[in-house]
């Protein structure tokens, strides 16, 4: 899966993405970070499959994990953006459980909605990222400020 320049400059966005959350964000972000991340080893070591247009059970059970933790994110966390990388990632496995039914599905359409969806879950994450980190150091009393 890692063949080409494009997927490897994605996997550069993606672990990109997921190291920042990891080391700048808070409780949510982190644990967003990390599935995401476990998320996607996982589907590289599961993926097999050459053909685009068939759903592997695996792939579908994985993302349907990771949409089930954004889902509790969303309900557990006072931050917005779970919402709407849980929204994202619906698209993910929306786009799953209509190939799953009908497997006439165009490998264009089936590889077009899987990336806005991913990419979509991504931006979520890197912006509430980006806000909390930012909310944090707002916060933080500096130096200037004790003496």
């Amino acid at each position: 899966m890692l063949d080409t320049l494009y997927s490897q400059l994605g996997a550069i966005v993606w672990l990109g993405v997921c190291a920042f959350a990891l080391l700048k964000g808070d409780r949510p972000e982190r644990m967003a970070g990390g599935a995401l991340v476990i998320a996607w080893l996982a589907t590289l070591a599961v993926h097999r499959d050459t053909n685009l247009t068939s759903v592997t059970i695996p792939v579908f059970l994985i993302d349907v994990a990771l949409l089930a933790l954004l889902i509790g994110l969303s309900w557990r966390s006072d931050r917005n953006w779970p919402v709407w990388a849980a929204a994202f990632q619906s698209i993910v496995v929306l786009v799953h459980v209509v190939t799953l039914v009908d497997l006439r599905i165009r490998a264009i359409a089936y590889l077009s909605a899987q990336t806005v969806g991913t990419y979509g879950v991504l931006i979520c994450l890197a912006v509430g990222t980006f806000w909390a980190w930012q909310t944090r150091e707002a916060i933080r009393p500096r130096e200037d400020d004790l003496n």
